[in-house]
C-alpha cells in the first residue's frame, strides 16, 4: 500500500464523520464564516471530483450545507498528499472547483453552488498562505482585473500547538489531527503517546472500536513501531481497547501468511498443533511480539510457543 493511500484512507474515514467535520469547522475556520453556516444541515457528497491530474495532489471530501438565508454552499476538504508545499495551489484548486461545477451543470441545475475550499496540510515545509496575485510580477490595476482571484483556507497542522489540538471538543478529531500532524516523523507515536492515551480514555467504548482499529492500522502503516510497541501503548487505555488491539494484532500477523510451508506442515502434524497457530506464532515472533502475548493470541501454552520459536530460529520453520 502506497503511503499516500494510507493517509488518504484514514483521512476519509475520519472526515466522513459529520461530528468530526462540524467540530473541525468550529475549531479551525474563522468564526464569522462559521456563524453563517448551518452546520446542522451538513450532508456528505459521496462523489469525488479528483481527476487524473489532481490525484497526485489531493484527496477530497465534499459537503453541502445551508448558508445563512442565501441558500446552499459546498465545503471541499482537500487533504494535501505531498510533504512539501505547492508552488501554485490555486491552479489545482481552480481545476477542482471547475470539476464540481461542470458535474453540476451536467445535472441541469439552474445555478452553480459556491464552494469553500479548505486545504489540510501536514507536510514538512513551512507553508504560508499567499493570494493568487502574488504569483505574478508587475501587475497594475488594469491587469489585476484579468486574474481569476479567489481565496481558500489553508489549515497547516504543523502550526497548531498540541495543547490546542487535545482540547478540541471532538476527541476523534483531536486524535486524528495529532496523528496527521506528527506522522512525517520517525517513531512519532512515542512523542505523543501520553496525549493519545488520555484522549482514547475519553472515547473508549464499543461504538468507538472501528475508529480505534483505523488508528491502529494507520500507525502500523506510517510508523516504525513493532506490533509489540503498538500493543503496549494502547493497552494503557482499558481492557476493551486491549481486546481490540489484540484482535487487530492477530489480523496483522495473519496478513500475507504463505500457505503450504512444507516444514511447517510437517512440524504441525508431528506436534498436533494447528498450522495456522504455528504461522501466527512465527509471524508474531518475527514482528517482535512478546512470548506472553503470543500465548494469548495463539491459545497455545508457553512451552508450545517456545518450541515453535526455537524451530524458527533454527530455520526449520
Amino acid at each position: 500500500m502506497k503511503i499516500q493511500n494510507v493517509h488518504d484512507k484514514f483521512f476519509k474515514e475520519t472526515f466522513s464523520r459529520i461530528d468530526v467535520v462540524t467540530n473541525f469547522l468550529e475549531e479551525l475556520i474563522h468564526e464569522r464564516l462559521v456563524k453563517k453556516l448551518d452546520l446542522s444541515t451538513l450532508q456528505i457528497d459521496n462523489s469525488s471530483f479528483i481527476d487524473e491530474k489532481l490525484e497526485e495532489h489531493f484527496a477530497d471530501i465534499l459537503y453541502t450545507c445551508n448558508y445563512s438565508d442565501k441558500g446552499k454552499v459546498k465545503i471541499a476538504l482537500l487533504f494535501e498528499h505531498k510533504s512539501y508545499k505547492e508552488s501554485y495551489p490555486h491552479w489545482q484548486l481552480n481545476q477542482y472547483i471547475l470539476n464540481v461545477w461542470e458535474a453540476s451543470s451536467k445535472q441541469k441545475k439552474k445555478k452553480p453552488i459556491p464552494i469553500i475550499p479548505i486545504v489540510i496540510y501536514h507536510g514538512k515545509e513551512k507553508w504560508d498562505y499567499q493570494p493568487m496575485r502574488s504569483y505574478f510580477e508587475n501587475l497594475d490595476e488594469d491587469l489585476l482585473q484579468y486574474i481569476p482571484e479567489f481565496n481558500f483556507h489553508l489549515i497547516n497542522l504543523n502550526t497548531i500547538p498540541n495543547e490546542k489540538i487535545t482540547n478540541f471538543t471532538n476527541k476523534f478529531l483531536a486524535i486524528s489531527t495529532l496523528l496527521f500532524k506528527h506522522s512525517r516523523l520517525k517513531k512519532y507515536v512515542k512523542r505523543i503517546e501520553d496525549d493519545l492515551v488520555e484522549l482514547f480514555k475519553l472515547v473508549d467504548n464499543q461504538e468507538s472500536n472501528p475508529f480505534s482499529v483505523s488508528v491502529i492500522l494507520y500507525i502500523q502503516n506510517t510508523d516504525a513501531l513493532t506490533i509489540t510497541e503498538i500493543v503496549s501503548i494502547f493497552t494503557r487505555v482499558s481492557k476493551n481497547l486491549n481486546n481490540v488491539v489484540m484482535t487487530t494484532a492477530q489480523q496483522l500477523i495473519n496478513q500475507g501468511v504463505n500457505q503450504g510451508f512444507d516444514k511447517g506442515v510437517n512440524y504441525g502434524l508431528n506436534q498436533g498443533i494447528e498450522i495456522t497457530k504455528i504461522d501466527t506464532v512465527k509471524k508474531g515472533y518475527l514482528n517482535g511480539i512478546s512470548n506472553d502475548l503470543l500465548v494469548n493470541i495463539s491459545g497455545l501454552s508457553m512451552q508450545e510457543v517456545e518450541e515453535i520459536i526455537v524451530k524458527v530460529k533454527a530455520g526449520l520453520l
